[in-house]
């Protein structure tokens, strides 16, 4: 592994020298008693060779606890919901919740350093980022996703699959008959976005179809969804082109959407059938009731807080990467062809 020589060693490092995980480096560090002595010896060297020296948060976690735990949310579109906070079972953990840019990613986890954190929740949908590259910005603290990192092997993650999510919704308006369906999608910087949108077209050319007419929404916040659903569907409208269904990225985005369906005149389902994701409580109350792809975001974040609170307890636990499958609630927003 290459490595500038102007740049500080990490702890990735080290374990490529040593020959050995990230994790046992961690336990070395931290004085953990299951560390065969070979390997120890094997990892101390390597960290004289490479003159690695951990940071200031690191050398004091290896004296004391801290009893806090960083969550980190990185560009998210909808800011960490802290009511979510009140179901976690803390134990004798307390959070430290910080809102930062990409940009800012490893200055934020250096500070998460400084402040002792046992344990990092991290929720980043647009980051795309290398394993290792993040280990060594994390230097040792145990870190946990709560996004669908499907490339991600190296750092535990719990996140919806967002390929079957996205075959459910497409092949229930294959079934009802639909043969032209568009598509008004969030960013396509986003994780879940790129991969919705890749596989709503994957799955009708599968089927022999040709991709319907599609436009790209922003819903950084709960307005800029309402608005650019709107706008989105707006833009689909003016091109003429004929569609029967739709699928949008969320249903916030399916508020706008369906309100600039309507001011064309077009009903629901009648002339539009329409599909979206997430179930949020207030689908279920719109007109008529929205079919959607249901996600439970609260059981996401408690599965992430379990496997990083089990990470920081048992450091030699092996990166688990669990894949939470969604289900498809139909309701009187799509319906069959004659």
């Amino acid at each position: 592994m290459s490595r500038s020589k102007n740049k500080r060693p990490t702890i990735v490092d080290v374990a490529h020298e040593a020959g050995v995980s990230y994790q046992t480096v961690s336990r070395v560090l931290n004085g953990h008693p299951r560390v065969a002595p070979d390997t120890r010896e094997r990892v101390l060297a390597a960290i004289q060779q490479l003159d690695y020296r951990r940071n200031k948060g690191a050398q004091m976690l290896r004296t004391q606890r801290s009893g806090a735990i960083q969550l980190l949310s990185v560009d998210a579109e909808y800011p960490f919901e802290v009511p979510l906070l009140k179901t976690v079972h803390w134990g004798d953990y307390s959070a430290i919740y910080t809102d930062c840019t990409l940009k800012d990613l490893p200055r934020a986890l250096d500070k998460a350093a400084l402040h002792m954190v046992e344990g990092i929740f991290l929720y980043a949908p647009r980051l795309d980022i290398d394993d290792d590259e993040l280990l060594a910005m994390c230097d040792g603290i145990p870190i946990v996703r709560r996004d669908f990192a499907l490339d991600s092997k190296r750092i535990t993650w719990v996140g919806y699959d967002q390929v079957h999510a996205t075959r459910l919704a497409v092949q229930h308006l294959i079934d009802l008959g639909h043969r032209e369906i568009a598509v008004v999608t969030g960013t396509l910087r986003t994780i879940n976005a790129s991969w919705r949108y890749k596989i709503w077209k994957q799955t009708l050319i599968e089927n022999g179809l040709e991709p319907g007419p599609s436009a790209h929404g922003d819903y950084t916040t709960t307005k800029t969804a309402i608005e650019t659903g709107y706008e989105g569907m707006c833009k689909i409208l003016k091109r003429g082109a004929t569609f029967t269904a739709v699928l949008i990225a969320n249903d916030h985005m399916a508020i706008g959407a369906m309100h600039a369906l309507r001011s064309r005149g077009l009903r629901i389902p009648e002339d539009v059938s329409v599909v979206s994701y997430d179930n949020s409580p207030h689908a279920a109350f719109l007109d008529p009731p929205l079919t959607t792809i249901a996600f439970d975001f609260d059981l996401q974040s408690r599965l992430a807080f379990q496997f990083l609170f089990e990470l920081i307890n048992e450091p030699d636990t092996p990166p688990h990467q669990h894949v939470l499958l969604p289900r498809l609630v139909v309701r009187k927003s799509t319906r069959a062809l004659r």
